[in-house]
């Protein structure tokens, strides 16, 4: 990621095929997208309507979408037409190569328990979640009920803002009042540089854009066979060339040799290796309550309505009258 080249600076709004006119257009383009008869591991996502609400896959067909130009540009290597409707054009620069440097490096000099490099790690995998964060946050406001003039804010407040109240929390005196933020972030560049939130949300998307690209080289690859990929790993069938192997920026690391192994899910997966380890992984559930869990448990759970339950615990913060 540390050269991949991000959007920066005003978008140009266009509509039609901006690639007839500007062949190195680069941006995000909402277009009509085919996908190659057969493809053993598309690689392109798409949001999908199912009866348990919206999923993302990657399957064959035709559809309508959003899409990054050089995810675009890519994917037609594997077989994909695209047809450009509409879109935005950016301008683009390297613009995190020496963070990400310096970051990794603290990484390499600190052993993994350590506290440096676990705040590194953090600081890396930051960076697109804090420019996709959505650029609205609730607010909290506090009225004071035994003064009258707050009481009188209050009912003010409540005629103009009564539609996005979220939640009203007595406390004695006091009413705590949650509600969404309704501003609309106005501002004159030349004298006030900074408007709203850090996210810009063409960054967050073209990082994620970024390591599919890198990910697609390991599907459809004819040297191996692909079990099990996600954003930054992969289980197949022999080992990766040398070069792609080591400790330097953008390589890859053995983890684990596979004896055998059930991938249910993104994130759900059971395996053995050939030392006797076992590895069992469900998102959102602690290693503490899998550990009874064999790899033969997933197995079972590949036959139709199959299930295993799990208890756990979790705290949540809440503000609550005594």
């Amino acid at each position: 990621m540390s050269m991949l080249k991000l959007p920066v600076g005003k978008p140009i709004a266009f509509e039609g095929d901006i690639r007839s006119v500007d062949p190195d257009a680069y941006g995000f383009f909402y277009c009509k997208i085919k996908s190659p008869a057969t493809l053993r591991y598309p690689i392109l996502q798409r949001k999908f309507k199912t009866k348990d609400g919206v999923r993302t896959i990657a399957g064959l067909g035709s559809w309508e979408g959003w899409i990054f130009s050089m995810e675009m540009d890519n994917a037609k290597r594997f077989g994909y037409e695209f047809e450009i409707i509409r879109g935005y054009k950016f301008k683009s620069k390297i613009i995190f190569k020496n963070y990400i440097i310096a970051m990794y490096k603290i990484r390499l000099d600190y052993p993994k328990k350590s506290a440096m490099n676990l705040i590194a790690k953090l600081l890396l995998n930051s960076i697109y979640g804090k420019f996709g964060m959505k650029n609205s946050f609730n607010i909290v406001e506090m009225f004071d009920f035994s003064d009258d003039k707050d009481k009188i804010l209050f009912n003010d407040f409540l005629d103009s803002h009564g539609e996005l109240v979220l939640d009203q929390i007595s406390l004695d005196n006091l009413v705590i009042v949650i509600r969404r933020n309704a501003s609309n972030y106005k501002y004159d560049e030349n004298f006030d540089p900074y408007h709203g939130h850090d996210v810009n949300v063409a960054i967050a998307s073209a990082i994620t854009a970024g390591g599919r690209i890198w990910m697609s080289q390991f599907k459809n690859n004819e040297e191996y066979v692909l079990f099990y990929t996600d954003t930054d790993s992969i289980v197949i069938t022999k080992p990766l060339p040398d070069y792609l192997v080591g400790n330097a920026l953008g390589q890859f690391k053995l983890e684990y040799e596979i004896n055998q192994a059930v991938f249910l899910a993104p994130k759900v997966y059971a395996f053995t290796t050939k030392d006797d380890q076992k590895v069992v992984k469900v998102k959102g559930i602690s290693k503490q309550y899998l550990e009874s869990t064999e790899v033969e448990d997933f197995r079972k759970l590949l036959y139709l309505n199959a299930s295993i339950k799990y208890s756990t615990a979790r705290w949540f913060k809440k503000i609550v009258h005594r």
